[in-house]
């Protein structure tokens, strides 16, 4: 950085204590947290009270908590975490009262029932849409509720089971369980956040093509995801029925559910703290407000409106948002370095196509958008798809990705047949980058580099929760890799900015830096150049020629002919869902039936002429 534009002092010492902050807060609320029992013992006459409320509020953190992964990070509308607490808590309730079991057996068994529910839930509704799917968890919720009204031999009917206790802890020490647990689940959820398992989680929310496309299995991922969450939400209802010592349907009706939910919406959803956050306002708000108690869901509502409408990101989205909490903006950088060796293609058969279609055909109703589409796409080329508007060029391409099923033909990767699903095409090295850029625009430019890597990490979401050593050396050369990538690609200077605050030739290129970071044989471009300004085209043909050169087959899907004509060595030109020309620039160039097929174009029948 240049003397005229280095930062103030002042400033770095501001972004020094904004970057301290958070640690200093939660070492005084851990140190807090340790000490409440002999703080509330020496200036209470009724201390165990109050241990009991902090205690509750911890339990409702992990639900809440499971609540955040399943809405906020998988993007799944939960309406059944009420039910899943009512589940855990029965489980717990079976096994010590029924069976006169230890207490951490109950516990256990709670977890393996919210996770079963919830998979199975996730199982029966894989094809619902957001809302729809909000409506059968709402559905389940119910089922419990009434399962436990109905099997009296069991839960008890009506009046529910009591004697729920942790036998062998006191009060003291079953309030230190449930704060260790509670930072347990924050560490877990932190934890899977913060690695690969995360960032194909979010990458599925904001788009499963574009998931897809990067290797990353959207149904395995959100069952993942949901599963995990009804794994913390059954631990929580346990622990909640040991803390009341009883357990009834009423705990599993949707009122009880409205803490949780204003509190994840208060605090931040799709935040690591916001949850924790939030609880811990509406459990202050709910205690000062006991003596009108039977205005809590009134105000509780009021809350959860204001807060909706007055900071919609909730205490932590907006504070990430303003300009103190959002990372500092970087700088343009010059591009530098190479490609990583473990993202370029191993030896390839130069006889063999990298990607082949023979015969595509796809139909939709009386529209032959692709009819008999030959293409063969050369390793360690650009190949070039072009065509007037509406010929079928991105229907070829989502033929030969399998985004769409071909009604006839077949597809060759490196000669062997493709899979039929997209994530299998993907895994297989062609990746697809789609017209309209879909990056996680609230994740760092580093991040978004990350998700694309998901599919080359060799660890599951036991090790990323542990951090046990196989996860830390994936992740250390991930980040290695990544930082390579952006250098090569002149986005180093922005690695810690959010997406999000990109410009829009810098999100292409980003976008394509991604792709290439899943270690592609193939690289599909959909329209890269649409909106650069000519410096980014000069830095995206940059990188369809160095790609090349390091054995990529790149396909470009273009419209700017200035930009196909000056990087590509193939061209295939489709017109009306046929292939009417396959060749050489120079060669298509010159051709009479590509110059027929754009005389609706005068600009471009100029540019090809």
């Amino acid at each position: 950085m240049s003397a005229s534009t280095k930062a103030p002092a002042g400033t770095n010492v501001l972004d020094a204590a904004l970057r301290w902050l958070p640690v200093v807060l939660t070492a005084v609320a851990a140190a807090v947290l340790i000490a409440w029992p002999a703080i509330t013992d020496f200036y209470s006459y009724n201390a165990s009270y109050y241990n009991g409320i902090v205690a509750s509020a911890a339990i409702s953190a992990i639900l809440t908590i499971s609540l955040n992964m399943s809405m906020g990070y998988g993007g799944l509308l939960s309406m059944m975490h009420t039910g899943m607490q009512l589940l855990g808590g029965y489980a717990v309730a079976f096994v010590t009262v029924k069976q006169g079991l230890p207490w951490f057996l109950g516990v256990a068994l709670a977890m393996v029932l919210g996770a079963v529910f919830s998979a199975l839930v996730l199982a029966v509704s894989l094809r619902a849409t957001y809302l729809y799917f909000g409506m059968i968890t709402l559905a389940a919720n119910l089922i419990v509720v009434e399962g436990g009204n109905a099997w009296h031999s069991v839960t008890g009917g009506v009046t529910g089971l009591v004697g729920v206790a942790p036998g062998g802890l006191g009060k003291i020490q079953f309030y230190y369980v449930t704060i260790a647990v509670a930072a347990l689940v924050y560490v877990v959820q932190r934890n899977v956040v913060r690695s690969g398992v995360g960032r194909a989680v979010m990458a599925v929310k904001e788009n499963p093509d574009t998931a897809a496309a990067m290797g990353i299995r959207p149904t395995r991922t959100k069952m993942l995801i949901f599963t995990l969450s009804g794994t913390i939400a059954g631990l929580a209802g346990s622990l909640y029925a040991l803390q009341l010592g009883f357990i009834n349907p009423d705990v599993g009706i949707l009122d009880n559910g409205l803490v949780f939910f204003v509190g994840l919406f208060l605090g931040g959803i799709g935040t690591l703290v916001g949850p924790v956050l939030g609880v811990a306002v509406i459990a202050t708000v709910v205690e000062l407000i006991k003596d009108h108690a039977r205005y809590t869901t009134l105000i509780l509502g009021c809350t959860l409106l204001l807060a909706m409408m007055i900071i919609p990101k909730g205490i932590v989205g907006t504070w990430r948002s303003s300009r103190l909490g959002r990372p500092a903006e970087g700088e343009d950088s010059e591009p530098t370095g190479g490609l990583p060796e473990s993202v370029l293609p191993g030896a390839v058969d130069a006889d063999v196509p990298a990607l082949e279609g023979r015969g595509l055909v796809k139909h939709f109703g009386g529209v032959k958008a692709v009819d008999g589409v030959d293409i063969s796409v050369a390793a360690g080329s650009v190949h070039g798809i072009i065509g007037p508007n509406g010929s079928g060029k991105s229907t070829t391409v989502a033929s030969l990705t399998r985004f769409l099923k071909v009604d006839s033909g077949e597809v060759l990767i490196c000669g062997e047949p493709a899979p039929d699903k997209p994530f299998a095409v993907a895994e297989q090295g062609v990746t697809r980058v789609f017209q309209v850029p879909h990056l996680f625009e609230q994740q760092s430019v580093t991040d978004n580099v990350l998700a694309g890597m998901r599919g080359r990490e060799r660890y599951g979401t036991l090790s990323a929760m542990l951090r046990l050593p196989r996860y830390r050396r994936r992740e250390a050369v991930s980040r290695a890799e990544a930082a390579q990538l952006l250098a090569f690609a002149g986005l180093s200077g922005r690695a810690e900015q959010l997406a999000g605050s990109l410009s829009h030739g810098q999100k292409r290129l980003l976008e394509v830096v991604r792709a290439v970071a899943s270690g592609p044989r193939v690289l599909i471009l959909d329209e890269p150049a649409t909106g650069l300004v000519p410096a980014e085209i000069d830095a995206l043909t940059r990188l369809c020629r160095a790609f090349r050169d390091h054995g990529l087959a790149v396909v470009l899907i273009e419209h700017n002919m200035d930009f196909v004509m000056g990087v590509c060595d193939e061209l295939t030109v489709i017109d009306s869902g046929k292939v009417i020309a396959c060749g050489p620039p120079a060669d298509v160039r010159a051709d009479p039936a590509v110059l027929e097929a754009y005389l609706g174009r005068p600009d471009l029948v100029e540019d090809l002429s």
